[in-house]
């Protein structure tokens, strides 16, 4: 089946995911990923407390822009705009005594909800009107799974790997324009680090390349996919870090279908913003960040807004 034989859109939310899957499809299946990328700027490389600390996040992203191969808006679109939002909790479990290679063990999981709304004109020649597209759909998404993450501390340089998968337990309909899920799993080696060179400054950044395997409802197999998230901030109060966040996205591989090779459709996208957190106690904590999209290719061009609590139990 092909990705012309098949019109058809699924918007994933799952902690800020989405994917669209139109007409000539794009950049991964429909122009999305699994992965939430931003979700691990500030503090990547840095281990949480032996034991279980729980995380909150909110996420809320917004485009109007659908880009093309040269970095255009794309012509095959009258009309685009998607609003994507997601609560998702995440526990991580540090296994206390627990020592491998001198490092701390961590196990993850993520499950979140995602609310997509997305507004779809496909153009056509005229006088033939755009074809509707859009939806909207509330539910879970993909879970996210993470068995083993290792996590070594130093002085002032801490750092992180393990593998992350992402598993296809999202709703999905393909004959649904909207779904809060992909329909196909994602296993992803990654490393991060955290450097304090002093007191009041931290540099963390996160490496991840995800590997995805073919959704069995349209014989679409999406690319491989590359990512750097990164931070810098700078302690003005005891509580109070303000700095720099953002990322940098790059699709390594082509998507084929049942075979197919799909040409011109590697997608590419950087971020940039302002983040600030407070602390509050030493087990709760607030942290905002705003990620501003841009050079976009064969995919959206929008703004991530981000919410991060850490929570006291």
């Amino acid at each position: 089946m092909s990705s012309r034989s098949r019109p058809l859109i699924a918007a994933l939310a799952a902690l800020g995911a989405w994917s669209t899957q139109i007409d000539t499809a794009r950049a991964t299946e429909g122009g999305g990923n699994s992965y939430p990328i931003g979700v691990d700027n500030t503090f990547a490389g840095y281990m949480l407390p032996e034991g279980a600390n729980w995380l909150l996040f909110y996420q809320h992203y917004a485009a109007s822009h659908y880009k093309d191969n040269a970095g255009n808006d794309s012509a095959k679109f009258s009309d685009f705009h998607l609003r994507a939002d997601v609560i998702a909790p995440r526990l991580s479990y540090v296994w206390p005594g627990v020592l491998f290679l001198g490092a701390n063990v961590e196990t993850r999981i993520v499950q979140p909800v995602s609310g997509v709304d997305l507004t779809l004109g496909i153009a056509r020649r005229a006088p033939l009107p755009p074809l509707d597209k859009g939806g909207e759909k509330t539910g879970l998404a993909d879970m996210s799974f993470s068995p083993i993450i290792l996590g070594w501390h130093g002085t002032s340089f801490h750092q992180t790997l393990g593998i992350e998968t992402h598993l296809r337990t999202g709703s999905y309909d393909v004959r649904d324009n909207v779904n809060t899920g992909r329909n196909y799993n994602q296993v992803a080696p990654v490393y991060a680090f955290t450097w304090f060179p002093d007191s009041r400054s931290d540099v963390s950044a996160k490496f991840r390349y995800g590997i995805n395997d073919r959704n069995g409802a349209t014989g679409y197999h999406s690319g491989d996919e590359a990512s750097i998230e990164f931070s810098a901030g700078y302690r003005v109060m005891p509580q109070l870090l303000l700095g720099l966040n953002g990322y940098v996205y790059r699709q390594t591989t082509d998507d084929d279908v049942n075979g197919a090779t799909v040409p011109n459709n590697k997608g590419r996208v950087n971020a940039l913003g302002l983040f600030g957190s407070y602390r509050i106690t030493p087990k709760f904590a607030l942290t905002l960040r705003m990620q501003s999209e841009f050079g976009a290719r064969n995919r959206p061009q929008g703004t991530r807004l981000w919410a991060m609590l850490l929570c006291p139990f």
